[in-house]
């Protein structure tokens, strides 16, 4: 529904696109919306190990 109402075909707006507008783009603008640096309601100190 969403190509449709866009009028374009699913090779130019593959569904991962969609999602990501619905989900992580959306968040963002959101976020930005309610804090000053759009970032991130908590900010966690981290080095990126996993475990």
């Amino acid at each position: 529904m969403v190509r449709e109402r866009l009028g374009v075909g699913a090779e130019a707006f593959p569904l991962a696109r969609v999602l990501e507008g619905g989900t992580w783009a959306a968040g963002r603008r959101i976020a930005r919306s309610l804090r000053a640096d759009g970032g991130p309601p908590i900010t966690v100190v981290s080095d990126g190990t996993v475990f």
